[in-house]
């Protein structure tokens, strides 16, 4: 099964993190190389999955599973990129804090953490071929996005989230 040994050949590690102090952000540049013999497609929508577990933080760039109850107006392939055998491709990325985030893919509209220092990594979606096949008849959307994408993740670096005020949506 040629896919299993596909995620071997595309490596994704993070470049630079950086910390703003004022107004609180990280800018976090990431590599992704394919070390292997075929072209691969990165997934390259704006959508980022952030999962935060105690002191560790993974910040996914993969297409995600959408948020039960999630109404969307026509489901939609991800973006992609094509990396040809050899190549890479640097990606950028500001995240601000408080983060917000898109409720289509996550539990939280906002999220914000304590600050202090987390183990932080990178997780990228990338495939065989340039677009997912379409549903079969009586299966989600998604699910063709789901059996086509490959994921992997960086090794994670250590970065400091700042201190910050939160958003004023209530309470507070």
């Amino acid at each position: 099964m040629p896919s299993m040994t596909m995620v071997g050949t595309v490596l994704v590690s993070i470049v630079s993190a950086m910390v703003r102090a004022s107004p609180s952000a990280w800018a976090i540049e990431y590599d992704v190389r394919n070390e292997g013999q075929a072209m691969v497609w990165l997934v390259v929508d704006e959508s980022l999955v952030l999962r935060r577990d105690n002191g560790h933080i993974e910040l996914s760039y993969a297409r995600g599973r959408m948020q039960p109850g999630a109404q969307v107006f026509g489901y939609f392939d991800p973006k992609v990129a094509k990396i040809p055998p050899g190549g890479s491709l640097r990606r950028s990325v500001e995240i601000t804090w408080p983060c917000r985030l898109s409720d289509l893919w996550n539990k939280d509209r906002e999220v914000a953490p304590p600050p202090g220092e987390y183990e932080v990594s990178v997780r990228i979606g990338f495939a065989a071929t340039e677009a997912p096949e379409s549903p079969k008849v009586g299966e989600s959307v998604e699910a063709p996005v789901m059996r086509w994408q490959q994921t992997t993740v960086s090794a994670p670096v250590r970065i400091a989230i700042p201190p910050y005020t939160r958003s004023h949506h209530g309470g507070e």
